[in-house]
């Protein structure tokens, strides 16, 4: 089984980008590991084509090579935070309208070229101190449901869930600047992305 993650730097991870086995130390690592535990009579290959920094119009770029001829049985697929992030550190802001797009014409190839499932992982924001970003944010994590009530298998709020995880613990203590994730934001995201992935493994025909 051949399971792809698809997104930005929260999945890229530190990943080495010459080694196109490496998973890097991020949440996809976490959830490998949890699904090969989980599962030890399960053959898995396990492909993490994050780029750190990528928006959509990126992905579109090099959705080719690092998407449809990978040809996984599952993906996952997070993006969007550099879509809103360039408006604030570089006056680039994608517009909501290209941003949902993008997203319509990276999920039709798919369905139209892979026989994959899909989970769409929603992007986050955690700290307050970047709350003025939810002005833009919020419109696009908005489209990003939309597209994901036509074309995601599932769906991980992990926006949702980020609010909830800062209420038990300060935001400092999952993210180390709002967007990338300290230790135990990763073990936990690691942890809710593997249990949307059991879903696909356990009952592929009824998702």
């Amino acid at each position: 089984m051949k399971i792809l993650f698809q997104g930005d730097s929260i999945t890229e991870w530190n990943r080495d980008k010459s080694d196109p086995d490496d998973l890097g130390n991020g949440y996809v690592s976490v959830t490998a590991k949890l699904l090969e535990t989980m599962y030890p009579d399960l053959e898995f290959t396990f492909v993490n084509r994050g780029i750190s920094g990528d928006r959509t119009r990126e992905l579109l770029k090099r959705w080719q090579q690092d998407t449809i001829d990978v040809q996984p049985d599952i993906m996952t697929l997070m993006i969007g935070v550099n879509d809103c992030w360039r408006r604030y550190d570089m006056d680039d802001p994608t517009p909501v309208e290209e941003y949902e797009q993008n997203l319509r014409t990276l999920l039709d190839d798919v369905k139209a070229n892979t026989n994959a499932k899909l989970l769409m992982i929603e992007p986050f924001l955690v700290h307050e101190d970047i709350e003025l970003w939810r002005e833009d944010f919020d419109l696009k994590l908005r489209a990003y449901r939309r597209v994901a009530r036509e074309y995601a298998d599932a769906y991980l709020p992990m926006d949702g869930l980020m609010a909830m995880m800062c209420v038990e613990k300060e935001p400092s203590y999952w993210s180390m600047d709002g967007i990338h994730l300290a230790e135990p934001g990763i073990e936990e995201m690691g942890m809710y992305v593997a249990e949307c992935l059991m879903r696909f493994i356990e009952d592929p025909e009824h998702v």
